[in-house]
């Protein structure tokens, strides 16, 4: 599945996001040398340690912000979760 549909964030921004986490040690990237659609590098990325991490704390923090109520329950579901 295209990460973009599955995220519902346009190509162009994700990969913005993308390489920040990369920088940021979050996780990391490699090229297969194949193409996907269109000619485009087929990118393949894996969650680090650090990554795991990052999404338990995050996963936290929402966790509280829908029980303190500041959320309601469908607020951080993805298109792609219905």
């Amino acid at each position: 599945m295209r990460i973009e549909r599955a995220t519902g964030i346009e190509r162009k921004e994700l990969k913005i996001h993308l390489e920040k986490l990369v920088q940021s040690g979050y996780i990391s990237h490699y090229m297969l040398e194949k193409k996907g659609r269109g000619g485009h590098p087929i990118i393949i990325y894996n969650i680090l340690e650090s990554g795991r991490n990052l999404r338990g704390d995050i996963g936290r923090w929402i966790d509280m912000c829908i029980r303190l109520e500041y959320y309601p329950d469908d607020f951080f579901y993805l298109p792609s979760d219905a």
